[in-house]
């Protein structure tokens, strides 16, 4: 089995688990850099794929007690992440993008 067709069938697997990347390579005993990568390269290749827009809303609420501003995302299966708002926005993307 050539390896591209190993990670597009761990590719697939993952999309049909509704898993999250990180909890499929967990699984699966996987880098999650090496599968990230690989994710990106199979989604790029299959023309067939609509890419997908990741609806976010904005909350404006009162400020937290410190200093330091935070965001929380929220997640469609109920997960939480709260963040510095001094993350890049680079970084977020590039998570968010794992996320989906």
């Amino acid at each position: 089995m050539k390896i591209s067709t190993q990670w597009r069938r761990h590719v697939n697997a993952w999309h049909e688990s509704g898993l999250s990347q990180a909890d499929y390579c967990r699984q699966q005993d996987i880098n999650p850099k090496t599968f990230s990568r690989w994710a990106r390269h199979e989604l790029a290749m299959d023309k067939d794929v609509p890419l997908e827009v990741i609806p976010i809303q904005i909350v404006q609420s009162a400020p937290a007690a410190t200093t330091e501003v935070s965001m929380i995302l929220r997640l469609a299966q109920g997960a939480q992440l709260e963040l510095s708002t001094a993350v890049s926005p680079r970084w977020l993307a590039e998570l968010l993008q794992c996320l989906a």
